[in-house]
């Protein structure tokens, strides 16, 4: 067998660059490479220390700034402390507690601010999971040895012939609690803290990365753009961060990094060069990591507006989400009127991953006619370099790369460019270069492009503005058969018209287009079957756009606006499209109409074209603006039912149909019959997307899968079809895109039958539509229903609840100005924030979904700037982020927690409209299903459902009954009146998001009725009202004894007065025990039993003998027998009263024997007063069953007697169970820190080192320094 002759690898292939003519254009121009220009990357940030990240082609540093827009690695560090000299080295305490060994560090002031962080809230989300797998690796080993030496000493002593159960249970409360640490282990991660200081010119910043305290040998970090330093965390992350800091000192903002692809230079190496090799960059961090890097509100409004005021050349975002709006919003008019308009920056922006669907590109894409919007393209360079194909298939657009039009008519994309890339990752990743696809590389690769023709413009000292270089970029872009018209990017032949019409001023304008079709639109988009089914006459507006005056008292632009005017004539590119044939254009635009035909088109197909306006004086230009006009004429099926029969599907091919929903339709079900034609065929993935335009509405509920044909034996032609069914909800009345593609990879050839057979339940009145909400009457609610498109032999009519949602309004609405360090807009004005608050209370572990409905579900179309939320329990601890979107957060503590609302714009009457937001808190619960029937007499006669599985002719009405779901024992138990339970209403099943949804808002509950009557009630005689003045008086006196200082002379004159008057009395006893126990060295009974040597002799003394005066009042013996016998079902008046008062003698029993037990184990020592303790023990349990889990003091009983026993398994045993029932309210927090304390000691006697700094790690975390984490 001869040898296959080895070629050399595709090197050009691995970083695209010949296809966009970028290569060529530095052959010819070497120095062209994008020198002197300066790109910011708007992302995940840029590693510094990343290949390729380090110098430009002409020696210059490459990254000159990294700024983390999100706020997400702030560090409150507003405490100062000074420091203190031990063994000649200069040391403070840092907020871990840990001893910082400070530097020989320059500090005029000697004052240094210090402040913490975890390291895992500015990990990024693969690196977290990365680290916290390889640490396990030695918590294992840790965890193991101190189970395995457990189980070894129990195993021992079971050898023993010992009727020990005490130690047994030891050992065995050892081996449970080290088994329950290990279930709920959650790794804390490195705690950094961090130091702050001024050294007479710039604020400074040394992190403690090592935890060792050492911070001698850590660099002094300044804001990065100064002196352009960064450091590692360290070699186990090989994560680099840098610095900047913020409000002299008080914020300490961390920037952590992953690469991109613009600009990458490798000088041993250049065939791994970026496209722009000598370009600088600036990493503008807009991915939150606190929310698993999704963009925010407040990174994006910061990041716009350091584009506009640091004069940035070019930036790149590849970023976005599905909008509800084509255009506005507070970021992108941000970025169009200040960083594009005034500044000149030109901004390029990824389409979106969310083909192939046409009117899938998202936000901020197409968001403006100023941006250029970049789509993902595959070439034969990138498929042999990067993703080792068996065989080459053709080139075209990524299946998954948006498409337009946006929802408004715009042609949306702009330009293609190559979508893929191995090019430099971050450091962290450890690989060096690694495959990244989807239109977040073709955008970088387009501004890398961009920035060669910005670096030739300003070396040969040519003006441009961003609206020349979109123009040049279009207009000579490398036709590839697009629908829509899309080009190639092609850098030399965008030099070429570049050089060609340099004098032209026309080319710094752009061209705004306004169709006056249904409100106003920036193309014409007839979509639906009304609006294709006539001839359309529309009035469309032209005006140049020119750029922003950045200095309205210094216009540059206004005599051009005077000058400009021009002759155009009008050329439509399809028959079925006319216009007139010229149009006069000054500065103010005109408007003309345009006539469109649709009525010979062909149905279920898409048809573009365009209305094209040409300089009569110089039509070799190109077009000076492209009015998009788009037809999709879709097909109405008979009977709700359309099939396509064997249609063949090869590599890449995507076939869409465009289908009329018919009026009533709520659900389709979509059937897919798969064979191989011919032979064997090869398997391919494929994507099918549903996709209907609902007005204001974005797209992220568009019913999109993928799975895989030809798979095993369905690749044999001779074996069964493969079917797939997919049943999804509709919308009636509207046009559905049916888009099934192969992927653009994915080989053979499949033959394909699809089926779309409409069904629908149709509620009567405003809910036809299918998908609206259903308000649920509070006790029986009356629904028509019909179905309008077939007969449905069986509907499973079926109403349930799974949350219950509560309503708050803000406990606290603060109007503040922001920093104007970060938050001051190009314009100079200062940002806004509205902080809201909310507090509520969860009685169990649970999942909850908070909403803010007037402010969420809007991103780039916000008419905010930002919207942030944080959700911290009792201590203050975050447990939850929230953004406009829902998050889904598990709250596993029950007690109280806060949610704080930062809403920010520089518009401040805006924020106070919005002081009254409220808050919906969706609650997991129970299941709850409401009951249906036939009429209203079987509503209440019927203990069933009688109307659940029934057939419904074809237009056909039917009336039915919903049954509140009410009820005690059905509601959740956290239901009050006003709330509401939320859940959906099925009348088919399976559908995705097929049902109706429904609230049912909770009327007032039923009131039991009281056992006792008014007949029942004996008045009070004078003797007895007498007494309970007395004791309401001796109450009063005593509640205010409390609040007098000890030795005041009010105290002492009040205390001898009562002492006169009650002088034995129970009350004033307890007070006296109470007041012992304050003037201990603890200052209270339970810290006496958590500090030793906190109480006298003579106040142990002093607090028995009083708690035995108290004993002595009672006849226990009596008390036993009242106790022993049976309550009656029916106690008298006069019964029910005794009870009460023996309760009461109980209770102050109870607590006077408690006192003596506490006494007792606050002095134990060494076994000293262990009988007294003992027997006091003995007589208080007579009384009184174990509440360690639930009462404080009782639980400090048990783990002193423990600990002084040397069992510590069992004290941290019941400290756990303490903690496990424990609510953490704003009352209990001061207790549970103290038994996380208790704990901590424990561990350490115990001699779990791994649990012990575990321990103090999350208490760091549960308790944070610096109280409320930053926005």
């Amino acid at each position: 067998m001869s040898a296959k002759h080895i070629q050399e690898y595709p090197v050009h292939g691995l970083m695209p660059k010949q296809d966009t003519q970028a290569a060529s254009f530095i052959k010819k121009f070497p120095n062209y490479d994008g020198r002197n220009t300066v790109i910011a990357i708007l992302d995940t940030g840029v590693d510094p220390g990343a290949a390729g990240m380090q110098v430009t082609t002409d020696g210059k540093p490459k990254m000159i700034d990294i700024v983390d827009c999100t706020g997400g690695g702030d560090v409150e560090t507003t405490k100062i402390v000074k420091p203190t000299e031990e063994d000649g080295k200069k040391v403070i305490e840092g907020l871990s507690g840990r001893k910082l060994i400070l530097g020989d560090w320059t500090n005029p002031s000697d004052e240094y601010r210090v402040g913490i962080k975890r390291a895992y809230e500015l990990f990024p989300t693969d690196l977290t999971k990365r680290i916290k797998s390889e640490r396990r690796q030695n918590y294992v080993k840790k965890q193991s040895h101190l189970l395995s030496q457990a189980q070894t000493r129990l195993a021992e002593f079971t050898k023993q012939d010992t009727k020990d159960d005490l130690e047994k249970s030891e050992l065995e409360a050892r081996i449970e609690t080290l088994k329950s640490f290990d279930t709920s282990y959650e790794d804390p991660g490195v705690i950094l803290d961090c130091v702050v200081f001024f050294d007479g010119k710039d604020w400074r910043a040394a992190i403690d990365i090592n935890e060792d305290g050492d911070l001698t040998d850590q660099p002094c970090l300044t804001d990065y753009r100064k002196e352009l330093q960064y450091h590692t965390f360290g070699k186990a992350d090989l994560l680099n961060f840098s610095v900047n800091i913020y409000n002299n000192g008080d914020i300490l903002s961390h920037g952590t990094h992953v690469a991109g692809i613009t600009a990458a230079n490798f000088p041993d190496e250049p065939a791994l060069n970026g496209v722009a090799p000598g370009a600088q960059i600036v990493s503008l961090r807009i991915g939150d990591s606190r929310l698993g890097s999704m963009e925010t509100g407040p990174g994006l409004t910061r990041a716009a507006s350091h584009l506009a005021m640091h004069k940035v050349d070019l930036a790149n975002m590849s970023y976005g989400e599905s909008s509800s709006l084509p255009t506005g919003g507070h970021f992108i008019k941000l970025l169009a009127n200040e960083a594009i308009g005034k500044s000149g920056c030109i901004f390029v922006t990824s389409a979106g991953n969310d083909g192939p669907c046409f009117s899938s590109i998202g936000a901020p894409s197409g968001m403006d006619e100023s941006f250029i919007t970049v789509g993902a393209y595959v070439k034969h360079a990138q498929m042999q370099a990067e993703y080792a194909l068996l065989e080459s298939v053709t080139e075209r657009p990524y299946t998954w790369s948006s498409r337009g039009p946006s929802t408004d008519g715009y042609h949306g994309v702009d330009i293609y460019a190559p979508g893929s890339a191995i090019t430099s990752v971050p450091v962290y990743v450890l690989n060096k270069l690694d495959l990244k696809n989807g239109t977040s590389m073709s955008s970088p690769n387009a501004c890398g492009c961009i920035a060669l023709l910005v670096s030739a413009l300003k070396a040969e000292n040519q003006d441009y503005t961003p609206y020349r270089l979109k123009n040049a970029v279009v207009q000579t872009g490398k036709s590839v058969d697009d629908p829509l018209g899309v080009g190639f990017i092609q850098v030399d032949k965008a030099w070429e018209y570049l050089d060609t019409y340099k004098t032209r001023k026309d080319l710094d304008l752009l061209f705004k287009v306004t169709v006056q079709k249904r409100g106003s639109k920036r193309g014409i988009y007839l979509r639906e079957l009304d609006e294709v089914s006539q001839i359309q006459y529309i009035t469309t507006k032209v005006e140049p756009k020119f750029m922003c005056e950045s200095d309205p008292e210094n216009p540059k632009y206004n005599q051009a606006k005077f000058d400009y005017d021009v002759r155009v004539a009008l050329v439509a590119s399809e028959s079925w499209i006319s216009t007139p044939d010229y149009l006069y254009l000054h500065s103010s635009g005109n408007a003309f109409q345009i006539k469109v035909d649709p009525l010979a088109l062909a149905e279920s197909k898409f048809h573009f074209g365009e209305v094209l306006g040409y300089d009569t004086s110089a039509p070799e230009r190109g077009p000076l603006f492209r009015i998009p006009v788009s037809v999709v004429k879709p097909t109405s099926p008979s009977q709700g039912f359309i099939q396509y029969k064997n249609v063949e599907y090869g590599p890449g091919d995507i076939i869409r149909r465009f289908v009329q929903v018919p009026e009533g339709a709520t659900s389709c079900e979509l059937v897919i019959k798969a064979r191989a034609p011919a032979a064997d065929t090869a398997p391919a993935r494929f994507m099918l997307h549903l996709l209907q335009l609902v007005p204001k509405k974005n797209q992220k509920d568009k019913h999109t899968y993928s799975f895989m044909l030809g798979n095993g034996s369905f690749g044999d032609p001779h074996s069964d079809q493969q079917v797939i069914k997919k049943i999804f909800s509709v919308r009636g009345g509207l046009n559905l895109e049916v888009c099934l593609a192969q992927f653009w990879s994915g080989l053979g050839r499949h033959a394909i039958d699809l089926s779309l057979n409409f069904r629908g339940v149709q509620i009567a009145g405003n809910l036809a539509n299918g998908q609206s909400t259903l308000h649920l009457e509070p006790q029986l609610t009356r629904l028509d229903i019909s179905s309008p498109v077939c007969r449905e032999d069986i509907l499973n009519i079926n109403v349930s609840f799974k949350k219950l949602r509560k309503y708050y309004r803000p406990s606290s609405a603060e109007i503040t100005p922001m920093s104007p360090d970060r938050d001051l807009l190009p314009s100079t004005r200062l940002m806004y924030q509205l902080v809201l608050s909310y507090n509520f209370k969860i009685d169990a572990a649970v999942s909850v979904t908070p909403r803010f409905p007037t402010v969420m579900n809007q991103l780039y179309e916000h008419f905010l700037a930002g919207v942030f939320g944080i959700i911290y329990d009792a201590n203050k601890k975050v447990v939850g982020y929230l953004d406009v979107f829902d998050h889904d957060i598990n709250l596993t503590q029950k007690g109280e927690y806060t949610i704080m609302l930062q809403l920010s714009t520089e518009i401040e009457s805006t924020l106070e409209r919005l002081k009254d937001t409220i808050l919906e808190l969706d609650l997991d619960t129970k299941s709850v299903s409401a009951k249906t029937f036939q009429t209203i007499a079987d509503a209440y006669t019927k203990t069933a459902s009688n109307y659940s599985n029934i057939a419904l002719e074809r237009k056909d009405l039917k009336v039915f009954y919903i049954a509140s779901p009410g009820g005690k024992d059905v509601l959740p138990k956290e239901a009050k009146a006003g709330d509401a339970l939320v859940g959906s209403l099925n009348f088919i099943s399976g559908v995705d998001g097929g049902q109706y949804n429904v609230i049912y808002t909770i009327p007032p509950l039923v009131i039991e009725p009281s056992s006792t009557t008014k007949s029942d009630e004996k008045k009070p005689t004078d003797q007895e009202l007498e007494q309970k003045l007395n004791d309401a008086t001796r109450d009063l006196q005593i509640s205010y004894l409390k609040k007098f200082k000890t030795d005041s002379a009010l105290y002492k004159q009040l205390f001898n007065t009562l002492e006169t008057t009650y002088t034995d009395d129970i009350a004033l006893l307890e007070f006296k025990m109470n007041a012992v126990w304050t003037a201990s060295a603890a200052k209270s009974s339970v810290d006496s039993l958590i500090k030793p040597d906190q109480l006298t002799e003579e106040q142990a003394t002093e607090i028995i003998k009083t708690a035995d005066t108290i004993i002595g009042k009672f006849d226990q013996p009596s008390l036993l027998e009242f106790y022993g016998r049976k309550t009656p079902e029916d106690e008298s008046a006069e019964e029910k009263e005794t009870r009460k008062q023996t309760d009461t003698k109980k209770k102050q029993l109870v607590n006077a024997l408690k006192n003596k037990v506490m006494v007792y184990a606050a002095i134990l020592n060494d076994k000293v007063h262990q009988e007294e303790l003992d027997a006091a023990l003995k007589q208080w349990k007579q009384w009184s069953s174990d509440d360690s889990s639930t009462n404080l003091s009782s639980l400090l009983i048990k783990v002193k007697m423990e600990r002084e026993a040397k069992r510590f398994g069992l004290a941290l045993k019941a400290v756990q169970k303490y903690l496990a029932e424990v609510n953490l309210t704003a009352e209990s927090k001061k207790d549970v820190e103290k038994v996380w304390k208790v704990r901590n000691e424990l561990l350490k006697e115990l001699e779990w080192p791994l649990w012990q700094e575990y321990d103090s790690k999350w208490n760091l975390i549960r308790l944070p320094p610096c109280g409320y984490a930053l926005f």
